[in-house]
């Protein structure tokens, strides 16, 4: 158990950002979209805890490996209905097998897909947790593929393998099909080094030509689909060029471009300013055309509350003079301050990976404030500069979108239970990659059928963690996760074991 104490240190920090959460009730209940509250958080180091203590013997390990096989066959089945455009849950009785008879007479009818037709997403909400959780699972497959003696299950698991590889692709999750690809490329390069290699030099050998045809293949069809993938592997800074928008007491000040302009309203009228050049004037009613853009425009409505109205950017922004005041109003009413937002540069590289640079450039700031207890379990969405409306215009084209979480575990763990909380996770982390790394590297490592499954969870926990840096933990994803974990670290401390008993009979023997 000596391995789980990062993790208990680790609840504690978790705990201690609990009792001092900015919103306590959230982080006991969980909040919106992501519902990990302190006690799921909790849940999954118990599941990893419960995983390593109860796993004894060859038949639980084929218990989890038929649990698994069967979870991989019906994910794949219902990725090949969305990948052929037939999505299962589109079908009436399905989803009365997801609501309750209440959210099905009032939704029912109603729920909309909103991912592209042929996307892969399964029943795990987003394309990116679906991806996430089938390379675990094709890992997995993988090696129980290539340590199967038995010709005909080698034949199936190889079949369900490239079954779970075309669907890894087909939802488009490019943290999942990368973090698998360099899983794997780690797995041959370490192979081709070792003088006892698990598979075997021509085995490994089969199987790097495996992967290079596929690699052409999907190749190919992303030619043929426009480079659909690889567009949002390789994406173009090609952001409108806003940088601020800031409502100040003389008026709303907008960057653009590199240059600054000013627009207030004084009695009836609305008036714009570029820096260097004369004012233009338009009266209430009227349109005004805006110097940034050919297309941008204002219009002022006048009224009580003097409402303006300005296009910038393919967007329209609402904003209310009040009290002498100049406010934005949000799509739901409300009327609050833009200000000036504490950012890390980025250098221009915040459009990378769907705006997760730009995430990172305003969640790196936060982190100073959560060296030790952090905000509390999920209320990153409160901490998170989501008056920022500019940068969400230019980075996710939608100025009240709400950003819930870093898209880097690492970072949402800082900010949430603190720096202590994510040291204590990368320990546990380097413990488990350190340990299978010295556990698995005999070829004689997989003669036994725990050894087989361990080993597979093992490839799918380092998936985990490398994907982690592009992604969060997630109900969908974290719990395959840390069952793995507490699977691998049970065959590893039986490996062990078995290996100390050895030389403990091998010691006896020397003496006698």
């Amino acid at each position: 158990m000596k391995v789980y104490l990062p993790l208990l240190c680790y609840a504690a920090f978790v705990v201690i950002s609990t009792v001092c959460s900015v919103n306590r009730e959230a982080s006991l209940q969980g909040n919106f979209e992501s519902f990990e509250s302190c006690f799921v958080l909790l849940s999954y180091l118990v599941l990893s805890v419960y995983a390593y203590q109860t796993l004894s013997g060859e038949t639980d390990y084929k218990i989890i490996w038929r649990a698994l096989l069967l979870l991989s066959a019906a994910f794949a089945i219902v990725g090949i209905f969305q990948m052929c455009g037939l999505d299962l849950m589109d079908v009436s009785w399905v989803r009365k097998l997801l609501m309750s008879e209440e959210e099905f007479a009032l939704y029912g009818e109603t729920i909309e897909n909103t991912f592209s037709k042929g996307r892969v997403y399964l029943t795990l909400y987003n394309p990116n947790y679906a991806g996430i959780v089938l390379a675990m699972l094709f890992l997995l497959v993988f090696v129980m593929c290539m340590t199967e003696n038995e010709k005909k299950k080698k034949t199936g698991y190889g079949i369900l393998a490239a079954v779970l590889m075309i669907l890894i692709w087909k939802t488009y999750a490019r943290a999942a099909f990368l973090s698998a690809a360099l899983v794997l490329g780690d797995f041959f390069f370490l192979q081709f080094r070792s003088k006892r290699m698990i598979f075997g030099r021509k085995t490994a050998a089969a199987c790097f030509l495996a992967a290079a045809l596929a690699a052409f293949a999907f190749l190919a069809f992303d030619y043929a689909a426009d480079f659909k993938y690889l567009s949002r592997i390789m994406e173009k800074n090609d952001r409108e060029p806003l940088e601020a928008v800031t409502t100040e007491a003389d008026g709303i000040h907008i960057r653009y471009d590199g240059r600054n302009y000013l627009i207030w309203l004084k009695d009836d009228a609305v008036f714009c300013r570029e820096e260097g050049k004369g004012a233009t004037k338009a009266f209430a009613g009227e349109e005004m055309r805006l110097p940034m853009e050919p297309d941008a425009r204002e219009v002022f409505m006048g009224g009580e509350e003097q409402d303006l109205a300005v296009y910038l950017a393919d967007t329209t922004l609402h904003f209310v003079k009040r009290n002498n005041r100049y406010f934005y109003r949000t799509q739901g009413g409300k009327r609050t301050e833009m200000t000036n937002v504490e950012a890390v540069d980025f250098y221009g590289l915040e459009y990378l990976g769907s705006a997760r640079g730009y995430i990172w450039s305003r969640t790196l700031p936060l982190l100073k404030k959560s060296l030790l207890a952090g905000t509390g379990p999920d209320t990153f969405a409160e901490v998170f500069p989501q008056n920022d409306y500019a940068g969400k215009i230019v980075y996710s084209d939608r100025p009240d979108m709400v950003i819930e979480k870093a898209h880097n575990d690492y970072l949402t763990k800082w900010v949430q239970t603190g720096m202590g909380s994510v040291v204590c996770i990368v320990i546990f982390y380097f413990l488990l990659f350190q340990k299978g790394k010295e556990a698995y590297k005999r070829k004689e490592a997989l003669n036994d059928f725990q050894s087989r499954v361990g080993y597979g969870c093992y490839l799918a926990c380092l998936l985990y963690m490398t994907a982690n840096f592009f992604n969060d933990s997630t109900l969908q994803t974290s719990p395959v996760f840390w069952i793995f974990s507490g699977i691998a670290f049970q065959n590893i401390e039986e490996k062990q074991k078995k290996e100390r008993d050895c030389l403990r009979l091998l010691y006896a023997r020397h003496q006698k």
